[in-house]
């Protein structure tokens, strides 16, 4: 395990990796964290500062840390640059010990920690030994490396007694298999549950934990899915890394759903850090799949030609629309945030559109819950100003699936089901089972409805037209999420809370389909985006996030919004409110 964490250990960053990890290894050490590390001010050397009692001795100390990045050597010791190690420490000494202590801590022992991803090299271990001696009066000095770090992290983060043999095993497994891009990490998803004190079910084992002990949980659980997040990224896997940044955000937020509301706040910081890393594994994967988005057919090399490639499309479909709502609905706190914000939206828009250009598949979904990952991307792309390219998506879409449910080929699986949908590429002729996998369909009516929202009219007439005739027989529905749906939203099983409006019937006048649509919005009842419980705290992201991961039907209450042109409220109409972040 040692060895483990000192290899993940390796692969940070200095800044928002390393630097992130260093505080909760020192809360669960018993020091207090006096501030947080911040990149563009100047620290005088302190990168961050503690206080608490030694493990070691039990004497009050004070400790300044001094973050560096990977071995250290005679060139990073004393290059002439500001940064480098020794004016670090000289700043340290001359400067923070001198001003910057408060009174209050102006009696502790001072330590000052030099800390690094790698290992002190043996060139410049005399220069170290000469520095602590020279100025052993004035402070006390250690050295954390990656395997001091790693047995730090082992003995006070990941002790027997709270990471038990089994959590340890677990991780290990998952390791040994995140190479492999069908694995399903069930290894990590028993790790999770023991750790959050869930059952497999998502309920709760003990109701008496406190949120102290839950804190600590949450840094055990980032720790390890930052473990393996690293381990996939390191093997090429970046979409593995992806679902489960993914998979551990959307359980721990389950986790908090089920505190008392009071409590909720205590756990808001840990729910902050890994919203923060599956930001950073959501740029991994679209940094390394962003060139094939640019290719004619670029993407065929993550599956094979017919079905199988369309399986592997949508997914990709899905995890970009869901990365650019992220994006969008990220809360702006000020004009740098913001402007950073327009840029990853940007670029995110820019190769979801250049996918779905360069793709023919992309307009012809295979398996009926597709729609979930179609729709992802068509909000995300009205919302990110590219609605011409959404129009024509939906266009190219509602021509093809109009002409699949009349020659009863090539439709999207009712059933959800891949050895369906291979048994019908098989057997394409077998009338029985076509019959059983065209009966239902939530795609008729997701492009139908998609239509009207777009103003797609003659498109969404061909579509109503084949609905009462060709392809009667085909059942359309949709999938509304009832009141009690946060209950299991992030965990899995949502679909239980909820009422299909089947048969959705396509109104042979959009005119009248655009009405019962706004209709459908005045409805309390449903209104799934008033009743979230992440939007008002700027963590809505998470709602749509969960739609994707858990696979669950984005609500129409989110995307019928956007028959109001652009989401936003007008004075002259009762529209509802307008998709974006909402911070209080």
């Amino acid at each position: 395990m040692r060895l483990i964490i000192s290899q993940f250990l390796r692969t940070l960053r200095e800044r928002d990796e390393f630097d992130r990890l260093l505080p909760d290894l020192l809360l669960a050490m018993g020091y207090v964290p006096l501030a947080k590390p911040q990149t563009g001010v100047r620290q005088f050397g302190v990168d961050l500062a503690a206080t608490g009692k030694s493990p070691v001795d039990g004497v009050d100390e004070m400790l300044l840390l001094v973050i560096k990045q990977g071995d250290l050597g005679r060139r990073d010791w004393d290059n002439s640059e500001p940064t480098s190690v020794r004016p670090s420490l000289n700043e340290v000494l001359d400067v923070y010990l001198t001003k910057l202590v408060a009174p209050e801590h102006a009696g502790l022992r001072k330590t000052v920690v030099l800390a690094t991803t790698g290992d002190l090299k043996q060139d410049v271990e005399t220069n170290w030994t000469g520095f602590k001696e020279h100025n052993s009066a004035r402070a006390s000095f250690d050295f954390w490396g990656a395997d001091r770090v790693s047995d730090l992290i082992e003995r006070f983060m990941l002790d027997e007694n709270l990471f038990a043999p089994s959590d340890r095993a677990d991780l290990r497994k998952c390791l040994a298999l995140a190479s492999d891009s069908e694995y399903d990490f069930r290894d990590l998803n028993r790790l999770l549950l023991r750790q959050l004190g869930l059952s497999a079910d998502g309920k709760l084992l003990l109701s008496s934990v406190d949120a102290k002990a839950l804190q600590k949980a949450f840094r055990r659980v980032h720790l390890a899915s930052q473990i393996c997040i690293k381990w996939a990224q390191a093997e090429g896997e970046s979409r593995q890394a992806l679902w489960v940044s993914e998979r551990t955000l959307l359980w721990a937020w389950h986790r908090v759903m089920l505190m008392d509301p009071a409590e909720r706040p205590k756990l808001y910081a840990s729910i902050a850090g890994l919203r923060k890393s599956y930001t950073e594994a959501a740029a991994s994967y679209f940094e390394v799949i962003r060139p094939h988005l640019e290719i004619r057919d670029g993407m065929a090399g993550y599956g094979n030609e017919g079905a199988a490639f369309a399986v592997v499309l949508f997914e990709h479909i899905g995890l970009i629309g869901a990365i650019g709502l992220s994006c969008h609905l990220e809360p702006a706190r000020d004009e740098e945030a913001k402007a950073t914000i327009e840029g990853n939206v940007s670029a995110v828009a820019d190769g979801l559109c250049a996918l779905i250009a360069n793709h023919g598949a992309s307009a012809s979904p295979r398996i009926d819950a597709q729609v979930i990952d179609i729709t992802l991307a068509l909000m995300f792309l009205v919302l990110a100003g590219r609605r011409d390219a959404a129009r024509d998506w939906v266009a190219e879409m509602a021509r093809r699936l109009d002409y699949c449910y009349r020659t009863n080929s090539k439709f999207p699986v009712g059933t959800d089901s891949l050895e369906d949908l291979v048994e019908l590429e098989v057997n394409p002729k077998d009338s029985k089972l076509v019959e059983k996998l065209i009966s239902t369909s939530w795609s008729l009516a997701t492009i139908g409805a998609w239509c009207v929202v777009l103003d797609l009219e003659d498109h969404y007439a061909a579509l109503a037209r084949g609905a009462t005739g060709p392809y009667d027989a085909v059942c359309a529905q949709l999938w509304h999420p009832t009141g009690d749906w946060p209950q299991s939203w992030y965990f899995g099983g949502s679909l239980d809370h909820g009422e299909a409006e089947a048969p959705y019937v396509l109104l042979p006048s959009m005119a009248e389909m655009n009405q019962r649509m706004r209709q459908f919005l005045e409805r309390p009842d449903f209104d799934w985006v008033q009743s979230s419980p992440t939007r008002e705290l700027g963590l809505w992201a998470l709602d749509f996030i969960a739609c994707r991961h858990l696979r669950m039907p984005v609500p129409a209450s989110a995307w019928y919004r956007l028959l109001y042109a652009t989401g936003e409220v007008r004075s002259d109409d009762k529209s509802p409110p307008p998709i974006h972040a909402v911070v209080t």
